[in-house]
């Protein structure tokens, strides 16, 4: 194979030097590509071999009142921005906020300054490269508002495109008002899209799941909105026909390229659905096991997570610790405590050094 580009005075063949990429951990990885035109141009390829680039679980960003962090369970060198440090104005932003995590991307909102100043960008903490996200309309005069939940969008194989979602919620003149919105990284302007029923509002960490094109997120009393933001538009699921009683506890995540949904009763038993293959509009019962025992505050203060690998429940507890739960045998194990024991919400953080 012959090779345009030139290393030393002397010709390397393009295979040798894909081979060469493929090997390198990030850092001199990214570095190469400067190298030459050549080199640019096979970082492509490379990059889908190279190992040390490939998506893997590496800890987790959480979220308190006050600040934010990240824990790393790999045990390797840590290429991650934990402090999100690399973000425009780092140095003057009060207090950053992470509002979600997607596919290895971050949605951060910032403030500083008095009167206050808000920002919001779509970070990578792997590359250390933004994204500016303006901020929607204010509310008018006359509407009393109740909270808003962003959700982020983004499918690694989609490098050009990422949607930010929206759900507003609010009053004018006691006439409910439950809109969400779509932001376009292609058009850089948000949509209003649909006025969803008032009941359906979506929970205070809503942990959303991006899957299949659409952005899936838990509401009150057992309902899943899905919303389509190319199209802008949504369905709800009503998961009613489970037999749930009112004061379960539920949650939705996914793992191995499906949607779970995820509930928890008095009893701390807890079951796991998954949708039909052939007819995904059916809901067939995955796992059930029994937490009873392992678990030591109020199941109102957890979080629950899915390894996205594997049958696999990560559980914080909300008193720091996250515990790791095998589905098939319920064998628990201590995975790490977090330094802030008010965490919030967690996400699993698999970085993407595509973008």
């Amino acid at each position: 194979m012959q090779s345009n580009g030139e290393i030393w005075g002397g010709a390397l063949p393009d295979d040798v030097v894909v081979e060469i990429l493929s090997r390198l951990p990030p850092k001199p990885f990214f570095r190469s590509k400067c190298v030459s035109k050549t080199w640019l141009a096979l970082s492509s390829p490379a990059s889908r071999l190279n190992k040390h680039l490939q998506p893997t679980l590496r800890g987790f960003f959480w979220e308190t009142r006050f600040q934010s962090g990240f824990t790393n369970i790999s045990g390797g060198i840590d290429e991650v921005d934990a402090t999100l440090s690399a973000l425009p104005y780092h140095a003057v932003h009060d207090r950053c906020q992470i509002m979600d995590c997607c596919n290895g991307l971050l949605l951060v909102k910032c403030w500083f300054g008095c009167p206050t100043i808000e920002h919001m960008y779509v970070y990578n903490p792997a590359t250390r490269k933004h994204i500016f996200i303006e901020l929607l309309p204010p509310l008018s005069p006359k509407e009393t508002f109740y909270g808003e939940n962003f959700s982020l969008a983004f499918q690694p194989q989609d490098q050009s495109q990422f949607h930010v979602v929206c759900f507003r919620h609010s009053h004018n003149q006691n006439v409910c008002s439950n809109i969400f919105f779509t932001f376009s990284s292609n058009s850089g302007k948000w949509r209003q899209g649909e006025n969803l029923e008032c009941d359906l509002h979506v929970a205070y960490t809503p942990k959303p799941i991006f899957l299949d094109g659409k952005l899936h997120l838990r509401t009150e009393a057992h309902k899943v909105v899905s919303v389509d933001p190319k199209n802008n538009t949504s369905v709800v699921t009503n998961f009613d026909f489970l037999g749930l009683a009112t004061d379960d506890i539920s949650e939705i995540g996914q793992s191995q390229g499906l949607l779970h949904f995820m509930s928890l009763n008095e009893f701390h038993m807890m079951s796991i659905w998954v949708p039909e293959t052939i007819h995904p509009q059916n809901w067939i019962l995955k796992h059930q096991l029994s937490l009873d025992g392992m678990l030591f505050v109020s199941p109102w203060y957890w979080n629950l997570t899915l390894h996205p690998e594997k049958d696999a429940l990560f559980v914080h507890l909300g008193n720091g610790r996250i515990l790791s739960i095998e589905l098939q045998t319920a064998k628990s194990n201590d995975i790490c405590v977090f330094s802030d024991r008010l965490c919030s919400t967690f996400w699993l953080y698999m970085p993407c050094f595509l973008v």
